[in-house]
């Protein structure tokens, strides 16, 4: 049996009525437009973050908030409270440049050579007349070290800019030494030589290594990952590869539950047989031997759990190398999360341009620190505080609508694949179709789904900005409750992606809107429960392997190719082939994600399938 048993109520609902279908039927042949109203309202939410941008970003006149300027979260702030290249008193200053005393001088451009004649002081005026003998304007290289050893100035060193501030090509502690010694030696023309860091910095490093590797990088990250996974999902429709892969992890979790269980009953006899004096004690021992009862519990629990799903499980084996067939013959299908991201990375650049000049339009008060240096303090009004939340809020929403299109498309082509029988006629062009389809008619059914996560996300990140708040306030019995509250809304927005996704499903298959949608895939999933667990959990094991071996192999093979190839033009491997794992685990998470999605496919057409038609009826 594959269902459990409804209430009464549950049983005569109209929605847990059996699908039906016709011997000729065909996905989404009633196809119509659905949920416009939240594709309005979508477009609605885009035409307002788009006004509340340019507002902050000074386009437009508003007298709730003041134009943000983005210099004045990157740029350095002096010992006077001034920020670099802001304040009217600096405007003509960006750069930061330190002194030892942990504060800093506004600065035109950072030095490129070592210069101990020349120097940037807290105050120059007053330093500059004591430095400099009267008269004859020579420089007095006693005074100016004792200047630098106070903390109030510093000379000129080699630097980089970075963000506009001043990093040295050297180190200070190294430079003063060499400073000292030329000022007691009374002389600071002749050429000093300074201990230099390693001015190629790990970073630096890395970013060389990546440039001159770069062909590999993109070949083996991009291109090879991308091959290897499709490889990977052709080899899961071999029954019996993929019998033998399923079966294994099960039994493997079984023997390791039960291998555990007897190394620690034969620790716990070990360590209870101990001659005196004793090293561990009655109850450790004890308590190893009850742990291994544990195991040994759970050992037999997971061996009747296989055994009862041991027919669920075979039909997800199958279903899941139906699936791998359907992907395998959209090759298109692969690749769509990539035009998934392309859409994000569109929103993310005026999204990201909004939210930063909307962070630099806060309040500035220059803060102290025990260290003497300067720091700055940003204070927002309510009105920028909403304004975050709604920025934040668009992008839960469109993040999510990118995503629910994606699942949208997928459904929608392997359903078409399932429910055609000349196999031959589906491509790559199904997918395009399956495009146009769900933008013209469902995508108001991709908002109304994504706008219920987004507003869970939303709730979630203020109850964080809660917890944060109850944190500072040392509030345990506030920070407790805000807690569970939070791991409340956890599973709630985990319980709503599950509904979303088998809901976008039913609308792919048979057109509903999203409402109708998700009540007929909570019951059809109810009546055949053990079936969707059985499913769930080999697909998830199937995606976690690819997840484990794509990446792996990736990096392998970059870093034996690189070795082979390279190793003497670069400073090492390590770092590169850690990147390219990190982007081959990125393309294989993209593929996997679309084998998930049309293993769900695949089960809801089978159940379909067998519901509305007869044996050989179609």
């Amino acid at each position: 049996m594959g269902h459990y048993e409804l209430s009464e109520r549950d049983k005569n609902n109209p929605h847990n009525a059996k699908l039906e279908g016709s011997p000729a039927f065909k996905v989404g042949e009633h196809r119509r437009c659905t949920d416009m109203l939240f594709s309005l309202l979508l477009i609605a939410s885009w035409a307002a973050m788009t006004f509340l941008g340019l507002v902050v970003v000074g386009i437009i006149d508003s007298p709730e908030f003041e134009a943000g300027n983005p210099k004045r979260l990157v740029n350095g702030i002096d010992n006077q409270g001034h920020i670099c290249g802001v304040d009217k008193a600096v405007a003509d200053l960006d750069k930061f440049y330190p002194v030892p005393s942990g504060t800093g001088v506004c600065v035109a451009s950072c030095p490129k050579e070592d210069n101990y004649e020349r120097f940037y002081c807290i105050n120059d005026t007053t330093i500059e007349a004591a430095v400099y003998n009267p008269g004859n304007d020579t420089f007095n290289a006693e005074v100016a070290w004792q200047y630098v050893a106070q903390g109030d100035c510093m000379y000129y060193a080699a630097s980089t800019d970075l963000f506009n501030y001043c990093v040295f090509d050297a180190a200070i502690s190294a430079m003063n030494t060499t400073a000292a010694s030329a000022a007691a030696g009374g002389s600071v023309g002749a050429p000093v030589m300074l201990p230099l860091t390693n001015s190629a910095s790990w970073l630096t490093d890395l970013a060389a290594d990546l440039i001159a590797s770069k062909a590999l990088v993109l070949g083996i990250s991009l291109g090879g990952s991308a091959l290897l996974a499709f490889i990977y999902i052709c080899l899961m429709r071999v029954p019996a590869l993929l019998f033998l892969l399923v079966w294994a992890c099960a039994l493997g979790i079984l023997a390791v539950f039960i291998g555990a269980g007897l190394v620690l009953m034969d620790t716990a006899q070990a360590w209870d047989g101990e001659p005196e004096p004793q090293t561990h004690s009655d109850s450790e021992a004890k308590a190893l031997l009850y742990f291994s009862y544990v195991l040994f519990a759970l050992g037999g629990l997971w061996a009747l759990l296989l055994l009862w799903l041991r027919k669920r499980i075979n039909t997800a084996i199958c279903v899941t190398k139906e699936a791998a067939r359907a992907v395998n013959s959209m090759p298109l299908l692969l690749f769509f999360p990539i035009i998934q991201t392309l859409g994000l990375l569109i929103f993310l650049v005026p999204w990201a341009i909004y939210v930063v000049y909307l962070a630099s339009s806060g309040t500035i008060t220059p803060v102290e620190t025990p260290s003497g240096a300067t720091v700055k303090a940003f204070s927002y009004s309510d009105n920028d505080r909403y304004a975050g939340l709604y920025l934040i809020f668009c992008y839960f929403w469109t993040s999510e609508y990118i995503l629910a299109l994606g699942q949208i498309v997928v459904a929608m082509s392997v359903a078409t694949w399932y429910f055609t029988r000349e196999k031959g006629s589906i491509g790559s062009r199904t997918v395009l179709r399956s495009i146009g389809s769900t933008l013209y008619y469902h995508a108001g059914t991709a908002a109304f789904g994504s706008l219920v996560i987004a507003i869970i996300k939303t709730i979630r990140t203020v109850i964080a900005y809660l917890q944060k708040k109850a944190k500072d306030s040392h509030n345990k019995l506030l920070s407790a409750l805000l807690c569970c509250i939070q791991c409340c809304m956890w599973c709630l927005e985990k319980c709503m992606k599950f509904l979303n996704k088998n809901a976008y499903i039913q609308t792919a298959i048979f057109g509903y809107s999203f409402c109708k949608a998700a009540r007929k895939a909570f019951f059809l999933i109810a009546r055949n429960i053990l079936r969707v667990a059985a499913v769930g959990m080999v697909s998830e094991l199937v995606a976690i392997l690819g997840l484990i071996l794509v990446p792996l192999a990736s990096a392998l093979a970059y870093y034996l190719a690189a070795q082979e190839l390279m190793a003497d033009k670069m400073h090492g491997l390590i770092g590169p082939t850690i990147i390219v794992g990190i982007i081959a685990f990125i393309v294989a998470h993209m593929f996997t994600q679309v084998f998930g999605m049309a293993i769900s496919t695949i089960l809801q057409c089978f159940i379909a399938d067998e519901e509305m038609f007869e044996p050989g009826e179609r």
